[in-house]
């Protein structure tokens, strides 16, 4: 198995099986089945820098799921979709592609740790499994959205298209600070709550499944059931 180390790929002894999380979230698949918390300013990076990641283990087969969305196509503020295995990050009503199409084994049926950030220099990039997807895009755009909830598993106005089926964990949002900014070891514990953490799902326990580690941040969960962690998820 190879990772990246500063731009060079070299040999690494981390197997596909070196994770230690706790628990996750399942989502069906169906639009009925999402996670939704009401706009807030506090939580929008604006100009500044950030830092959005999640561990996924994607089973769907709809059209273009959102791993988490604000807006609604073709209106999506800030979001992500992976389309026909192409990740994008949508940023006021366009789609940024990064990286060339995955094929579906780099990233269903297993667990991958994805991250967006953006840096003072206004860099955006996107990280899989520690390692940049694609190029680096130059953008200052403020996000501060004021009209439409953040949705996670799909986008502010469920779709059954944009639906995100299967398991998620370790959904942080952090404002003030990329926190990644060259390749990096894909995280194996659970994520920490960091100086400038908006929001923080652990799913640690069923109890809870609900619970923000970050402010307390209260959301709508629908159709989201917790499941015990595992290397291959069932």
């Amino acid at each position: 198995m190879l990772k990246a180390t500063h731009g060079i790929l070299k040999p690494s002894s981390v197997t596909p099986f070196d994770l230690a999380l706790v628990g996750t979230m399942k989502f069906t698949g169906l639009s009925t089945s999402n996670i939704s918390y009401a706009q807030d300013s506090n939580m929008y990076p604006q100009s500044g820098t950030f830092c959005i990641e999640w561990f996924q283990y994607q089973t769907d087969n709809n059209s273009f799921p959102r791993p988490f969305a604000i807006g609604t196509y073709p209106s999506t503020f800030m979001g992500v979709s992976i389309e026909g295995g192409q990740f994008y990050f949508w940023i006021n009503g366009t789609g940024n592609a990064f990286g060339s199409a995955m094929s579906s084994t780099d990233y269903k049926n297993k667990w991958v740790h994805f991250a967006v950030t953006r840096d003072a220099s206004n860099n955006i990039r996107v990280w899989k499994d520690g390692t940049q997807l694609g190029s680096t895009l130059v953008n200052n755009f403020n996000f501060n959205n004021t009209a439409n909830n953040l949705v996670i598993g799909n986008e502010s106005t469920p779709s059954a298209g944009a639906s995100f089926g299967g398991w998620m964990t370790n959904f942080r949002w952090v404002k003030g600070d990329p926190v990644y900014t060259t390749a990096f070891t894909r995280p194996s514990t659970p994520l920490a709550n960091i100086s400038g953490s908006r929001l923080l799902l652990l799913a640690t326990s069923n109890a809870t499944l609900t619970t923000d580690t970050a402010t307390g941040r209260t959301g709508t969960f629908s159709n989201i059931t917790w499941q015990a962690f595992a290397q291959t998820m069932v």
